[in-house]
């Protein structure tokens, strides 16, 4: 048997090597409301959302409407060309069942701290359309973290059909551990899960929020919203997987327009949603 003094120090070195090679990655999910041309071209506006953005070693961005992708190559220039980081995006087709109203979502990563591994589009294509717009899951690696694998779920949930979506998203989760063979995923983005869109006695009728290997991190008391007039929890990470759920830790709104002191007109000119934020080591 090794000396007892040769055995600490083997516990000490894979301590101290464990400490060396992981470090937490900050995510968020961010429904910059109706993005596209119009917004790009107010430099005050496309000013505050690269800071914003380069905040986080990756972001969902939702509610991109602009048809011709543009704009979100454009936003992707700017965050690149302030932050000493470089960024690469994903993003899915245009979705919604209507001809004349689609949006995108688009994850923005860091290419020092993650890598996109696979993806899809929920495939919504059975007898009954469930989703407005179908969720886009991205399966990434994080070397820095002690999760590495983890897949994200994207969606903007309609907001009349808001209770109804995000239930299924029970059945996307099981989808995506199937597609990816990967237990740890975050599902993200703006749910309407909140005030009028998903009622107290609403919850009852929703396996994502009732089954315990989900988690919910963004209490329902938070406030997504920028108006005054509104206090809604609108905005949500749900964790599955003990290992993600373990290691996570800080989820809570970003509050931009106190960060950078703005007023309200200034504020919703950017959105009028609150980015959400979460750590994940």
């Amino acid at each position: 048997m090794a000396p007892f003094s040769t055995m600490l120090f083997c516990v000490f070195a894979a301590s101290f090597s464990w400490q060396q090679t992981t470090s937490a990655i900050k995510i968020s999910a961010f429904n910059i409301q109706t993005f596209g041309t119009s917004k790009m071209d107010k430099p005050e506006v496309v000013n505050y959302l690269k800071q914003i953005i380069a905040r986080y070693d990756m972001v969902l961005i939702q509610e991109i409407r602009n048809k011709d992708g543009t704009a979100i190559q454009e936003l992707l220039d700017e965050v690149n060309s302030y932050s000493a980081d470089q960024y690469e995006m994903v993003i899915s087709s245009r979705l919604g069942r209507s001809d004349s109203y689609k949006e995108q979502y688009a994850y923005f990563y860091k290419t020092s701290t993650l890598s996109v591994l696979d993806e899809f589009e929920y495939p919504d294509n059975g007898a009954i359309d469930k989703f407005e717009r179908e969720p886009y899951v991205v399966k990434f690696y994080a070397s820095s973290t002690s999760v590495k694998e983890f897949a994200a779920v994207a969606l903007h949930a309609k907001p009349d059909e808001a209770v109804s979506e995000i239930d299924l998203l029970a059945d996307v989760y099981d989808y995506t551990t199937n597609q990816f063979n990967i237990e740890n995923v975050v599902l993200m983005g703006d749910f309407n899960a909140d005030c009028s869109y998903v009622k107290e006695d609403d919850w009852a009728d929703i396996r994502l929020r009732n089954e315990d290997r989900f988690d919910w991190v963004i209490p329902d008391d938070d406030d997504t919203t920028v108006s005054g007039n509104t206090h809604c929890a609108y905005d949500r990470f749900v964790l599955a997987g003990t290992q993600l759920q373990q290691t996570s830790f800080g989820a809570q709104p970003f509050k931009f327009d106190e960060h950078f002191k703005l007023d309200y007109y200034d504020a919703v000119a950017v959105s009028d949603h609150y980015p959400v934020e979460i750590e994940i080591n």
